[in-house]
């Protein structure tokens, strides 16, 4: 299984230290983890944070030669204060230098030898990222959309078109409600608004992470639930790229939907139940959580 991703690097700055963090790199990461073989498109300035960003991916074994040097933009540093649930905030400073990739022909070439290419929002918030997003999504099989909405930095109208180019859209609860208001739908349910932004967005395979309270997958007219797994919150830093990163690859290798969901929740609740977004987990850890003795 060959994965790559497109998007942010960045140090999660907390109260008690940085942390290696950026969605499209916490997925990777945990799917490299998982065994697969990983590459991340992305940009870093050409400061004492982006060596040491691109030596803990090095040292993470993810294929980091994609990963580009900005000579005037600096590597990003994102400040996260926790709530006492545990709950995340971010301020994302604008611009960085993952807002300057540029879509190269060795990107091109390693998104079309990978079985699943992974993309979210937040690198589409400025043009020069924007456009070379646009540009590798024609080299990809397969198109993996992680929405990640961080306000104030999304337009619902490139939301919703880069909903066309996604094979799968991942996004949460919060997430769903909000555009599916945003796009005019008149209902109130889960099911219904998974239904009507599956049809006004044009992507038939949508899967919806409810916090503590699991997940649902609809695939082309069918809905799978998992209800997720107790655990005692530290942070929720991660858990959604971690649960995509387990939900990718059981899906690539086609495991029934509830099986899907079952290992992706998994991997989210273990992850929360940690510190910071990258935390060490093995798969025998994995598998003693979900069918503890």
């Amino acid at each position: 299984m060959k994965i790559t991703s497109f998007g942010e690097v960045l140090w999660d700055d907390f109260p008690t230290g940085k942390k290696l963090g950026g969605a499209p790199l916490n997925v990777v990461a945990r799917l490299r983890a998982l065994g697969a073989d990983t590459a991340i498109i992305s940009r870093i300035g050409n400061d004492a944070d982006g060596k040491a960003i691109l030596q803990e991916i090095k040292n993470r074994d993810v294929d980091a030669d994609l990963i580009q040097t900005d000579p005037k933009e600096a590597t990003s540093l994102v400040k996260v204060t926790l709530t006492d649930k545990g709950s995340a905030r971010y301020e994302i400073v604008y611009p960085c230098a993952w807002d300057r990739i540029e879509a190269s022909a060795e990107a091109h070439k390693t998104i079309s030898e990978s079985d699943a290419f992974v993309f979210g929002s937040l690198a589409s918030r400025d043009e020069v990222s924007r456009t070379a997003l646009v540009d590798l999504l024609k080299s990809a099989k397969f198109k993996i959309f992680d929405v990640n909405l961080r306000p104030p930095h999304y337009d619902y109208g490139r939301l919703r078109e880069l909903f066309g180019y996604a094979d799968v859209v991942k996004l949460n609860d919060c997430e769903l409600y909000e555009l599916a208001a945003a796009y005019g739908s008149p209902f109130h349910s889960l099911e219904q608004n998974i239904s009507f932004l599956v049809e006004n967005c044009g992507c038939d395979r949508l899967c919806v992470t409810l916090g503590e309270h699991g997940a649902v997958f609809y695939d082309k007219g069918q809905f799978t639930y998992h209800g997720g797994y107790k655990i005692e919150v530290v942070d929720t830093v991660g858990s959604g790229d971690n649960f995509l990163a387990g939900f990718i690859f059981q899906l690539m290798n086609n495991a029934p939907a509830h099986d899907i969901l079952a290992f992706a929740c998994a991997l989210g609740a273990m992850v929360a139940s940690h510190h910071g977004a990258n935390p060490d987990i093995t798969q025998s850890e994995i598998t003693e959580f979900m069918y503890p003795a």
